[in-house]
């Protein structure tokens, strides 16, 4: 029985405004989403016009890659060194009943010029790994990939699910099977049976088969999977804020996930579902998390819970909100820090439902966060962490 299950009824991450849609990116702000794309033909001409869209993001040692896993599982390692290792290990350790129908993909996304040293050290790490990895049985595949781009988490998303859908058409391409209609069905076969996942490199799965049971129950067009995360670590520039920002941004994280606004890693859907959505908006805040998000819309969750660090980033993140709220909380600057529990008092303001936080629970924190009172703010996180539900 999987444990956390939590069922939403409602798509709390996607709003309507008129005819435009909308969905609710990481920091709380209204992102708008086109409309479903390429739904028009049978598989075969979908997944044609998609690919001919789409031919720049395909990954070209990739696309001949036939055999299709049941669950593709994508981790970007880009200046991971070898923290990478942990979040790998815990995935291979997961109690998988086909482990030889999971694949995991270590995607390198190096920007264009001379390679760092902690990515060296992410490559030599990932193709250690993999070369001890093949020696053993009974274990999902792991592959990498290093490419030189200049699009960021985006580009690499974008690519390896266009890569995906190529590699899928071009498995059932070999069968050469007679007819339109086998190929058609094939496809379709494929489209709604395989799952696209993606995990960050600095997570934890806190048990070994939460995840596998939540993937097996995954539909096409019903379900979604999602990370329950729990920090346990915050590292800034100012390390006396850094535990009370542990709690600050656990807190945060209840907000969105009393609203269904967190999109947050492990994610997971079965491709035909993906497949409809928009190209990812490569250079756009958290396009990743709105690409998803849009794609989740209306479905059922499944949350599997995970722990992860947050470290300084210098792109949008929530280890980079953490950096600002620890500036803000020294020096009162940069003064839209807060503002992501702003937005969030606004979705409370805005909600009609009998939920456990209010927007005066949110006020009272934007006035400690704004009085930066170190104890007071302590004091008061503490208790709205611990406020039993009623």
């Amino acid at each position: 029985m999987l444990k956390d299950r939590t069922k939403f009824k409602n798509s709390k991450n996607t709003v309507s405004s008129m005819a435009t849609k909308y969905v609710i990116d990481c920091a709380g702000n209204k992102t708008p989403i086109g409309d479903a794309l390429f739904s028009s033909k049978c598989w075969v001409g979908n997944s044609s016009d998609y690919l001919e869209v789409n031919n720049k993001f395909l990954i070209s040692k990739a696309v001949n890659w036939l055999h299709i896993p049941k669950i593709a599982i994508l981790i970007p390692i880009y200046r991971s060194g070898t923290h990478f290792l942990g979040t790998l290990k815990t995935l291979i350790s997961q109690n998988w009943s086909q482990p030889q129908n999971v694949e995991i993909i270590l995607s390198i996304n190096q920007p264009l010029g001379p390679i760092d040293a902690l990515t060296k050290v992410s490559l030599k790490a990932a193709k250690t790994y993999i070369e001890a990895n093949n020696l053993m049985n009974n274990t999902p595949q792991v592959r990498l990939v290093f490419e030189q781009l200049a699009g960021g988490l985006a580009e690499v998303y974008q690519r390896s699910f266009s890569t995906l859908v190529a590699r899928i058409c071009n498995s059932v391409n070999a069968r050469k099977l007679k007819t339109k209609q086998e190929n058609a069905f094939a496809i379709g076969a494929l489209m709604e049976s395989t799952v696209f996942t993606i995990i960050d490199d600095d997570q934890i799965l806190v048990d070994n088969s939460s995840l596998p049971a939540a993937l097996e129950q995954l539909q096409a067009g019903k379900s979604v999977i999602m990370g329950q995360v729990e920090i346990t670590k915050v590292t800034t520039s100012y390390p006396e804020w850094n535990a009370i920002l542990a709690d600050v941004m656990n807190l945060f994280f209840k907000f969105k996930y009393e609203h269904g606004t967190a999109i947050l890693t492990p994610r997971a859907l079965m491709v035909s579902d993906l497949f409809h959505q928009p190209a990812l908006k490569i250079g756009q805040a958290y396009a990743d998390q709105t690409w998803f998000a849009a794609a989740a819309a209306k479905k059922e969750r499944f949350l599997i819970k995970v722990t992860t660090t947050l470290e300084h980033e210098a792109y949008p993140s929530n280890a980079n909100m953490a950096a600002n709220l620890a500036k803000f909380l020294e020096s009162g600057t940069p003064e839209n820090a807060i503002n992501i529990f702003k937005n969030v008092q606004i979705a409370y303001k805005e909600s009609s439902e009998k939920l456990l936080y209010s927007a005066h629970d949110i006020e009272k924190l934007i006035s400690s966060l704004e009085a930066r009172d170190k104890k007071n703010l302590e004091n008061l996180v503490q208790q709205m962490l611990q406020k039993p539900k009623q």
